[in-house]
């Protein structure tokens, strides 16, 4: 079996890579750093090193798979946030159709059935729609919740600080999930699939966690266990994430994101099927504290 795997170097795809490999699977590895490619190629992956905009590559990559893990990275850095994602997905979408791959699963995200009002999750909703209307494809769309890996985002804050903050409501509990379950669940699905047609799997961890949950977990991680937790003003998180690198659209379209999670405009959905992984957040939380204290 061959299977190729974009964002091979990425939280999920790297995850889905190493373990496909390691079940004895052929992967072709995708990623744009061919440096970063390195690590993969040694564990006998074929590498190849491509952007994911790029339709011609994608396509020589999923010739003769017989399946694939996709997913769209994306530049907060740079303008036209969803204009990048659309991009993305046109050149995946006719790279499945001209390859003739039959088998795949899709990142996309909690929220990803809705077309409007959840920020980037949109784009997402995009790529699902336009995979689905592919004749003959076996399409897995997984819906994850919030990364823990999103925490990193305001590592520096909590150091410089001394506090956690965001746009989400402190009390709303969200689905959280660790990056490498998803690569974990994506790999097998292509190693034992079992899905056909169009099919939908939300994932979360353990447990929904509020964000004063998971700053309490951070926070008692890093030796801090009073670290608080604070609702910003809409516009001064906007502000925060454009000083931080972003591109101001982006910026407003996480702002919508958090929106979209205070007004439970995200969550789970009646024809999803419904999978619980198993790492919990304090796991990542000894990951984050070794950051920490590794951060000047």
């Amino acid at each position: 079996m061959i299977v190729t795997v974009l964002g091979a170097t990425g939280k999920t795809g790297g995850t889905a890579a190493e373990r496909l490999l390691s079940a004895g699977t052929q992967v072709k590895a995708v990623a744009r750093s061919a440096d970063k490619l390195a690590a993969l190629a040694k564990k006998g992956a074929q590498t190849v090193s491509a952007d994911v905009t790029d339709a011609a590559a994608l396509t020589a990559a999923l010739r003769g798979s017989d399946g694939a893990y996709l997913m769209i990275p994306s530049d907060y850095t740079k303008p036209d946030l969803l204009g990048q994602y659309a991009r993305a997905t046109d050149a995946i979408a006719r790279a499945v159709q001209d390859s003739g791959i039959r088998r795949a699963v899709l990142l996309s995200s909690f929220g990803g059935e809705a077309a409007a009002g959840t920020g980037p999750i949109v784009g997402l909703h995009a790529a699902e729609q336009r995979l689905r209307a592919i004749a003959g494809l076996n399409l897995l769309i997984l819906r994850p919740g919030y990364f823990y890996e999103n925490n990193f985002g305001t590592l520096g804050l909590i150091k410089h600080q001394g506090i956690n903050g965001g746009a989400i409501d402190p009390d709303v509990a969200i689905p959280t999930i660790a990056a490498a379950d998803i690569g974990v669940v994506a790999a097998d699905a292509l190693n034992r699939p079992t899905f056909a047609g169009s099919a939908i799997r939300e994932l979360r961890g353990p447990r929904d966690l509020t964000m004063i949950d998971m700053t309490r977990a951070l926070g008692k991680a890093i030796g801090k266990p009073e670290l608080p937790y604070v609702r910003f003003p809409d516009q001064g998180y906007v502000d925060g994430l454009k000083s931080a690198g972003f591109d101001p659209d982006a910026a407003r379209l996480f702002l919508e994101m958090a929106q979209a999670f205070n007004k439970a405009l995200v969550g789970p959905q009646p024809d999803a099927e419904k999978l619980r992984t198993t790492t919990p957040f304090e796991v990542f939380a000894d990951a984050f504290a070794q950051a920490y204290r590794a951060a000047p």
